[in-house]
């Protein structure tokens, strides 16, 4: 039977290190727990805040809540109404919806536009990647006039059915990353699968695909967030359809009809928080996991 390894004690391994080791170890463990705590102050203050009633908001944000009071996670669901009207679950949803047809929408159009630029010779493909860099350069409230009458005059205007239209235009900033991910894969993968007899759907999807995972992952996870966080959407071309950041953006209008407003805002801020810090918890795992893997096995 083969021994088992006894496990080294990390404390005994740290005391055995060079001492500029060790102080750099140690820096290092501070700045991080630095981070740490940047990042998760918020979260703790807002959560405490949320516990309070107005009184005690009123009194001091920085105090430790006194009350202890759940009530008003509770009153998100009853009580949080967007444009004063729309109840959090149509929001909740609306957001679902919106997100969910932005990130197939758009990244699947992007996925598309990026391979086919890198990946083949065609007449106009210098110019369609010069597109690409050029929308990348105009500020988005420069261009945002011209959308909306563009959007208006087409009839996406607060019309779900077909203001995904608007989304599927694939020259954005996905389609950049993805086509400097496209052109570092070489071509020798898609060679060696051609001569196997696959076709181009195979090709794509069976050989270049899979090692795009991980940043398809990473795009993922950003254009989710910034999609759910979004507000400007439904402010601006689907008004009758608010979802949850813009349910936060009105809040303050209904505010005073609200008991213990402040104390349900943070609530709902906490709550509107949970998917995207759920698809980021199960999206890390593939994003490192898959990075270091390569397509060559031996």
């Amino acid at each position: 039977m083969k021994k088992m390894k006894a496990k080294t004690n990390p404390f005994v391994k740290f005391h055995n290190l060079h001492l500029g080791t060790k102080i750099i170890l140690i820096v290092f463990f501070l700045y991080f727990m630095l981070q740490a705590f940047i990042h998760l102050y918020p979260f703790v203050w807002v959560f405490n805040n949320s516990l309070k009633t107005t009184k005690e908001f009123a009194t001091s944000t920085m105090a430790i809540t006194q009350s202890w009071s759940f009530v008003n996670y509770l009153k998100v669901f009853s009580d949080f109404k967007g444009n004063g009207v729309v109840g959090y679950w149509s929001m909740f949803m609306n957001s679902v919806w919106q997100t969910m047809t932005y990130l197939l929408i758009n990244l699947g159009s992007s996925m598309l536009v990026a391979y086919a630029i890198s990946k083949f010779k065609f007449p106009g493909r210098n110019l369609l990647y010069g597109f690409m860099i050029f929308t990348q350069t105009i500020p988005i409230f420069g261009a945002g006039a011209a959308s909306f009458k563009l959007q208006y005059a087409l009839g996406f205007y607060n019309n779900p059915w077909t203001i995904w239209l608007g989304w599927g235009m694939g020259f954005d900033y996905s389609a950049f990353i993805l086509y400097g991910t496209f052109m570092s894969i070489s071509n020798s993968y898609a060679e060696s699968a051609s001569l196997d007899g696959a076709n181009e759907y195979q090709i794509f999807g069976k050989v270049i695909l899979p090692q795009v995972a991980p940043v398809m992952a990473a795009l993922v996870v950003q254009n989710f967030i910034g999609r759910w966080n979004n507000y400007g959407t439904s402010q601006v071309y689907l008004p009758a359809y608010p979802n949850l950041a813009y349910g936060l953006f009105t809040f303050e209008k209904q505010a005073m009809y609200t008991e213990n407003a402040d104390g349900v805002y943070f609530a709902a801020l906490l709550i509107a928080a949970i998917p995207g810090i759920l698809i980021y918890s199960f999206s890390q795992n593939l994003i490192i996991k898959n990075i270091s893997v390569g397509g060559l096995k031996g």
